[in-house]
């Protein structure tokens, strides 16, 4: 007996056979599966097409990425370094008022152990207040060169926006025209989608997901296409006959028999 299901292997999700279909419905639904499979196939291809960089461009589109990066990256540093001068300048404010509270204390103690334990506090804060010093000075004069570096940055970035883009031009025309072959395909995909009924949807999904994209594969020569196994005589008569499902003995990809191109 050949590896086939009827409709039966088109199951619904509680596990109940489907109705086998008339031959010509039986044909047509194969007809719209396996151009389903091609048109979902050409849009990941083409998508991956449209994202992928000619080698001759690569160096000047990264090149083109590094810069805007780089601002981006200033950018976000800018912000950090100004939270932190805020918070060090808040801090070195507080330690300038204990150390004035240190010295008003000092002015007023009665014992010269009073006077020795304050004269300590006082020595710590001022250790902390220059170390607090020196960093702020550090974020400011940093603050001071990234935003002079930033300013220049952006000041010359719609200029190399300009070149990018004139260097890039004839891939950004590739790229238009794989745009509209896309748009077209979705459109037959939804359209192909909306002729199928959702079980036989969701099995052709689920076999084109668990087959690695390929669901549905041609019989050439009397051989699956996908894996190259001689389809034996009785399955080549159902599929010719288009009334029974038939699944590769080997891979159990559905098989599909184009009479037109044998």
């Amino acid at each position: 007996m050949p590896s086939r299901t009827k409709a039966e292997s088109f199951e619904t999700a509680a596990g109940c056979p489907a109705s086998l279909p008339e031959a010509a419905e039986l044909s047509g639904l194969l007809d719209e599966l396996y151009r389903l499979q091609e048109r979902l196939r050409f849009v990941h291809n083409r998508e991956r097409e449209r994202e992928t960089v000619p080698a001759e461009l690569t160096e000047v589109d990264n090149a083109f990425r590094e810069k805007l990066e780089a601002v981006a990256r200033l950018k976000q540093r800018l912000l950090e370094a100004d939270l932190e001068n805020r918070r060090a300048s808040a801090e070195l404010a507080d330690l300038q008022e204990k150390q004035k509270k240190y010295q008003t204390q000092l002015r007023n103690v009665q014992s010269s152990r009073e006077y020795s334990a304050v004269l300590n506090e006082m020595d710590g804060v001022e250790k902390q207040i220059r170390v607090t010093e020196d960093r702020v000075l550090s974020l400011e004069e940093e603050l001071e060169t990234s935003r002079a570096d930033l300013k220049q940055r952006e000041e010359s970035l719609p200029g190399e926006t300009e070149e990018h883009e004139e260097k890039m031009k004839d891939w950004r025309a590739v790229q238009r025209g794989i745009n509209e072959e896309l748009e077209a395909a979705r459109q037959e995909i939804r359209d192909l989608e909306s002729r199928i009924r959702p079980r036989e949807r969701a099995e052709f999904q689920r076999l084109l997901e668990k087959k690695g994209g390929l669901a549905v594969a041609r019989v050439v020569s009397n051989s699956c296409s996908a894996c190259h196994v001689k389809v034996r005589p009785a399955a080549m008569q159902a599929l010719k006959a288009a009334t029974e499902i038939v699944y590769c003995d080997s891979c159990r990809r559905i098989l599909y028999y184009d009479a037109q191109n044998p």
